[in-house]
This record gives structure tokens, C-alpha cells and sequence, in this order.
């Protein structure tokens, strides 16, 4: 008896298999003939397979196991292949298998309005590519009640606010499909579960519904906890996901927050040693530091470090190591500042909106256009309006004019936006002395706290053009 043995087809496959026949002719050794091709044509396949994936022709998800192998794959889900780094209905439902309908999610995909209706959860966007889809998720669409909650978020955001039928079936079909994995809980402790609930709440926050919002990230809270408990691991995407809603959905709603930024590993962050002379207070805080209390006057310190970043010359929007790292950094900021957004001093309470409405528009592009700035604008200018007689000194003049133009700068079109046009008006009249009908004496003093001409002058200079008509 002879054995014959399948070589191996390429220096990486290391198994063989044996196969034992009588002889070239007999009938076991035809039917071991077809054996062994239908062994070699497999491990052809599998060889093409691994040379797809090293040139990153193809891709398939990694379903993330042990602890010593999460942050191997953990690193390879920053920096996915190209292909996929934009969410498109063709690549993840090629054969139209999804629980929606995939005609109408590209046709949503493609509109406008829609392109940042997911964030923060997941991006769409080149510049977020650390937080794409897939390095949140690690899967596709297939997930019901994910699925229909990305479908309700994007028709929310095409209707602007105003829920329709189509709207509310997908939100009542993500819903009953999270009940039905709540019911087994331990089952539901999973991202694209955890995803769902996040994206209902996001719109549920920019309606205004406080009620809704606080019910459903208290649902994320106990996934959270029974993560924790049973050691059961998630991504690093949907832990920053977690974070970015909770704290915007708390900006706009005033819902309790249940995480900050020292809740996850993946968001601390710390200064660069590096760059120490980044981490200053800007000279027009300066002057009234005396009011400001020393955690506030660290938040501004980190937030013109940040400022220093954005209008560094190598700045690099493409690298998603520096982005995530920008990202932790705002976050910082961010989540330390709405501690003082309550605060009862009405002078650090109006620093502290134009300060966090700064810091959004610094480094934060793919949320520009969410409604948290002018949100913000149109609370500071309540927050001058009722402490206006606070202002009144010289010393604060400077003050005055910064908050007045941060805020004028990111208000919406509108009444709020018109307010502000009217105050800067007059008090550049009464009270800016020494400040001509050129925008570049208004620039001047806005560098003097956190102002960016590299990230703000576009906005700054369309609000110039408003006063001085």
C-alpha cells in the first residue's frame, strides 16, 4: 500500500492531507483521484483568498474572541480597506438580503441632509475614518434592529425633525426588535444592539424629548454594566459612540449623563509633553483670570492647545491615529466644560458656552453642521441678555466682543442670529472704542482668547458683512 500526499499549495498552508490507495487504476483510486483535486482546487481557493486579503482586494470581518487577540484586531479595524470606509447600501447588502429596503437607504445615503444624521455613532466621512462603520460594529447591516434605527435616523435628518409615517414605522420596528433582544438580556449585550438604542436616542435629543432620551441611554447603561460584569467585549467605536451621545444628547435635552471622559480607556487623554508651550492661557483670560476658577482656567489652557493643533501647518485630517488622539483631546475638553455650562456665576457661564461652542468648531467638522453650535449660540445670548449690567466695566469690553462674536459667528440664520448682529452694532459704536468699520481690529481681539482664523474666518467674515450693511 503507497500513500500519496496533497502538497502544499503556497509556502503559508501548512496542513496535509493522506490518502491512502492500492493502486493508479483500481476504482478506490479514482474516486481518490477526485479526492485529491477536490482538495488541491480548496486549498487554491483558500491561497487566492489570503493573497486578496494582503492586498486588501477583499474583506472579511473578524469576529473579535479571546482578550489576547482583541487588540491585534482592534488595530486592524482603525484602518479598514478603502473599499469599505464609506457606509454604501451596494457593498453591504450586494445580494438584498438586509431587513430594509436597500433601494431607499442608498437613495438616503446619497442625500445631503443625511450624510452626518449617524454621527457620532458611526461616520460616514473620510476624515472620522477611526470611527467608520465597521470598526464600530465589525458587521454589517443584517442586525434588524440596527438596520432600522440607521434608517430612522437618516429619514429624520431628510425630514428635518418632522417624523412622518415612514419615519415612525422604522422607529417602532427598531424598537420591538430591541425589546425582543432585551428580553434576553445577556443576548443583547452586543454593538449593533447597543448602536440602535444610541441612534434613536440621538434624534429623540435634537426633538427636544428628555423623557425618551433618558429612558433609552439608561437601557445602554445596564448593557454597559452587564458588559462590564460578564466580561464581554466591545469596540472601541461604540465606547466613543457611547460618549459622543451621551454628552450631546445631554447638551440638548439636559438628560443625566452616564458616562464622561475617564469612563473608557480608549478616550483618556493627556497632554503632550512635547509641546508644553501649547498649554496657555490665552492673554484676554489673562486679564480676568482673578474670576475663573483653576479647573476652568485648565479647560482653557487644553482648549488653546487644541487651538494651536488646528492651526498647525502639518495638521493632518487623513491620519486616524492623530484624528482619534484630536478626538480624546476634544473630548477632554468637552466633557469638563458642560460641568460648568450650570454653573451659577454668570461670567464663567457665558465663557463657558462660547468656550465649548469653540471647541466643537475647532477640530469637530463632521458635527458642524449638527444643531449643538447654534443650540449653544442661541443659549448665550439668553445667558448676555440677562446678565448684560455684569459687562459693564471697560476691563470686560474685550470679553463682551468675543462672546458676542463666537456667538453671532455659529448662530443659524434667524432671530438669534439677527440679536446678534444688532448688539455687536451698537456696542461698536458705544462701546468698542478705538475699533474702525475693519474687520481686521474685531480679528485682533478675538485672538486674544480662543479664536482660529484658519477654522473660523470663513464664518467670522459672512457675520462682518452682516453688521457693517
Amino acid at each position: 500500500m503507497r500513500n500519496m500526499v496533497a502538497r502544499p499549495l503556497t509556502p503559508e498552508a501548512d496542513d496535509f492531507k493522506f490518502i491512502s490507495v492500492k493502486g493508479p487504476y483500481s476504482k478506490q483510486g479514482r474516486g481518490v483521484s477526485r479526492l485529491a483535486k477536490s482538495h488541491a482546487t480548496k486549498r487554491g481557493l483558500k491561497a487566492k483568498r489570503l493573497l486578496e486579503q494582503k492586498a486588501n482586494h477583499n474583506f472579511r470581518v473578524a469576529v473579535l474572541g479571546e482578550e489576547s487577540n482583541a487588540l491585534v484586531n482592534e488595530s486592524r479595524l482603525i484602518n479598514p480597506p478603502v473599499l469599505h470606509r464609506s457606509l454604501s447600501a451596494g457593498k453591504i447588502d450586494p445580494f438584498g438580503v438586509l431587513p430594509v429596503d436597500t433601494s431607499r437607504l442608498q437613495i438616503l445615503l446619497g442625500d445631503s441632509r443625511a450624510r452626518i444624521a449617524s454621527e457620532p455613532v458611526f461616520s460616514t466621512t473620510e476624515e472620522l475614518a477611526f470611527q467608520n462603520f465597521y470598526a464600530v460594529f465589525r458587521t454589517g447591516l443584517t442586525d434588524p434592529a440596527l438596520s432600522n434605527a440607521v434608517m430612522f435616523s437618516l429619514l429624520s435628518a431628510v425630514t428635518e425633525g418632522n417624523l412622518d409615517i415612514e419615519c415612525l414605522k422604522y422607529k417602532g420596528c427598531a424598537i420591538g426588535c430591541i425589546r425582543d433582544k432585551i428580553a434576553c438580556i445577556k443576548g443583547a449585550v452586543s454593538e449593533s444592539t447597543i448602536g440602535a438604542i444610541l441612534l434613536l436616542a440621538g434624534v429623540e435629543a435634537q426633538l427636544g424629548m428628555t423623557s425618551q432620551v433618558v429612558l433609552h441611554m439608561s437601557a445602554v447603561r445596564q448593557l454597559l454594566d452587564i458588559s462590564r460584569s460578564d466580561g464581554i467585549y466591545l469596540t472601541g467605536g461604540i465606547k466613543r459612540a457611547i460618549f459622543w451621545q451621551d454628552l450631546n444628547a445631554s447638551i440638548l435635552s439636559g438628560s443625566d449623563r452616564i458616562v464622561n471622559h475617564n469612563t473608557f480607556s480608549e478616550l483618556r487623554w493627556q497632554r503632550d509633553s512635547f509641546t508644553p508651550s501649547f498649554y496657555r492661557l490665552s492673554p484676554g483670560f489673562d486679564v480676568i483670570s482673578h474670576l475663573l476658577s483653576e479647573d476652568f482656567v485648565e479647560i482653557l489652557e487644553d482648549l488653546h492647545a487644541l487651538q494651536c493643533i488646528r492651526n498647525y501647518s502639518s495638521y493632518e485630517k487623513g491620519d486616524p491615529f492623530l484624528m482619534a488622539y484630536i478626538n480624546n483631546h476634544t473630548a477632554s475638553i468637552q466633557s469638563r466644560l458642560a460641568n460648568f455650562l450650570a454653573t451659577p456665576s454668570p461670567i464663567l457661564k457665558c465663557c463657558s458656552t462660547a468656550a465649548y461652542i469653540c471647541s466643537i468648531m475647532l477640530c469637530c467638522h463632521p458635527w458642524c453642521a449638527l444643531v449643538i453650535p447654534s443650540f449653544l449660540s442661541s443659549q448665550l445670548l439668553d445667558q448676555l441678555q440677562k446678565v448684560e449690567k455684569d459687562f459693564m466695566g471697560d476691563e470686560y469690553s474685550h470679553l463682551l466682543l468675543w462672546l458676542l462674536y463666537v456667538g453671532g459667528t455659529f448662530a443659524s440664520p434667524g432671530p438669534v442670529r439677527s440679536t446678534y448682529v444688532k448688539l455687536l452694532r451698537s456696542n461698536i459704536i458705544t462701546r468698542f472704542r478705538g475699533i474702525d468699520n475693519s474687520y481686521s481690529k474685531i480679528f485682533e481681539i478675538m485672538r486674544k482668547f480662543i479664536w482660529s482664523d484658519f477654522a473660523f474666518f470663513s464664518k467670522a467674515s459672512l457675520l462682518w458683512e452682516e453688521i457693517v450693511v
